[in-house]
């Protein structure tokens, strides 16, 4: 597994960092034979570095002698998160996607139920979205919303479509679970939502789901547009360049591969339909600069 160097071989501490990654990411206990053979490494070698780290309580032995996620890492682990930058980290991702669209864009977190708006890069239009940072949003009738419920659990996603939680907004806003749950399929296979005006009349936006290092939906990237500016043809033709930001920030929350080829999957050109348009993430909306 580790790339070897003009410097020589991999040390012991590369080959433990090796063991140490492929335990972490594989979401199951894993044998010896499994985690020597991954790593690349003589299963005798392997033995001696996984009796350190279990010693270190990194890692753990199962009843069944299969190696997992020891108590140590779960408290390194909580003390990485505590100290994550949700914002800086989306900070490459959001630039890149401001060389593709003169809109406004935003990245939203999951807190306390409802996404909130942690970064903002303004627009070059001749207006400014009425949107700011700390900012809650409805998550039933916001791209960024949409694409958060539409890549959860089901069962997770379900609660948030209580009929009683599902207040119109505009004459557009989609208030009723069944449609809601059709659109949901239809973000998944394409991989972006599209807010046509739902959360704030004449506001147009795309949004795509962004995953953390577990593998988890945890938010999402959008743009957003006053719809004179944005048709609806030109945000479906947008998706997938928000779909690759969503994309590069996942990457930089550490998401694990499978997450990060699925998005790269759904953004390849010709994914995806236009019908059955999810409405979703409008910002504030649009005033005057």
């Amino acid at each position: 597994m580790t790339q070897i160097d003009d410097q020589g071989p991999p040390s012991a501490i590369d080959r433990a960092l090796d063991l140490l990654t492929i335990a972490v990411t594989a979401r199951r206990p894993l044998t010896l034979a499994e985690l020597a053979s991954e790593a690349g490494i003589p299963k005798p070698t392997a033995h001696r570095i996984l009796r350190l780290l279990v010693a270190r309580d990194l890692l753990r032995q199962t009843g069944d002698r299969s190696y997992c996620l020891g108590s140590k890492m779960f408290a390194l682990s909580g003390e990485a998160l505590a100290q994550l930058d949700y914002a800086s980290e989306a900070k490459e991702g959001l630039r890149w996607l401001q060389t593709i669209t003169p809109d406004a864009i935003h990245f939203g977190v999951m807190t306390g139920g409802a996404p909130v708006y942690v970064a903002k890069i303004e627009g070059r239009r001749p207006y400014r979205m009425a949107s700011t940072i700390g900012t809650s949003l409805p998550v039933h009738c916001t791209s960024i919303g949409k694409a958060i419920l539409a890549f959860m659990p089901p069962d997770q996603a379900e609660p948030y479509l209580q009929s009683r939680s599902l207040v119109g907004r505009t004459p557009h806003t989609i208030t009723t679970p069944g449609a809601l749950r059709q659109q949901f399929e239809e973000i998944r296979a394409r991989g972006f939502a599209i807010d046509d005006e739902e959360n704030e009349e004449n506001v147009r936006c795309v949004g795509a789901p962004v995953f953390d290092a577990r593998g988890d939906v945890i938010g999402g990237v959008s743009v957003s547009s006053a719809t004179f500016d944005l048709s609806l043809d030109e945000a479906l033709r947008l998706g997938p360049s928000v779909l690759t930001a969503a994309q590069r920030i996942s990457a930089a929350l550490g998401a694990p591969r499978a997450a990060l080829s699925r998005l790269a999957a759904l953004a390849a050109p010709g994914e995806g339909t236009t019908s059955g348009l999810a409405r979703s993430d409008g910002p504030a909306p649009a005033e005057k600069a």
